[in-house]
């Protein structure tokens, strides 16, 4: 065997391993990655996975939590409302949850935006239109041979 054989066998040697080595590594990451956050000092929210039981127990929320929330989100957002979020969330989430939603979007949600204004009559004509069409489908015969 020639020396270039076996510079060609290390190299092919080397890479094989740092190909191993790198899929060991993206292998661990999310281990890695879950293992920093359950040692890391931040609280995380309770979570409502378990919530699905009829007998399940409501987690009672950190008024802390709570109270750094309100701090920074508007409030027309009720408090049971925020106590839910920070079942799944952080203060900190909910704080850019909330700020991404429009103002008017959040006011509407609210109960507290403009009143929709009446529909003109074309437009009540085509809400008939589609109202007969949804009528007319079949999927109201419920088995039906008529």
């Amino acid at each position: 065997m020639g020396r270039g054989a076996k510079l060609s066998s290390m190299v092919y040697l080397i890479l094989v391993v740092l190909v191993v080595l790198v899929a060991v590594v993206l292998l661990r990451y999310p281990t890695f990655k879950r293992r920093r956050l359950e040692r890391s000092d931040v609280p995380r929210p309770p979570g409502t996975a378990d919530l699905d039981d009829v007998d399940a127990v409501r987690p009672e929320i950190d008024a802390s939590a709570l109270a750094s929330a309100r701090s920074h989100i508007t409030r027309e957002v009720p408090d049971g409302v925020l106590a839910d979020a920070l079942l799944d969330a952080t203060p900190e989430q909910l704080q850019q949850m909330f700020a991404a939603v429009p103002t008017e979007v959040m006011a509407a949600a609210m109960g507290q935006g403009e009143t929709q204004r009446p529909l003109s009559q074309e437009e009540l004509n085509k809400l008939q239109g589609v109202g007969d069409l949804v009528d007319d489908l079949e999927i109201w015969s419920f088995g039906d041979k008529n």
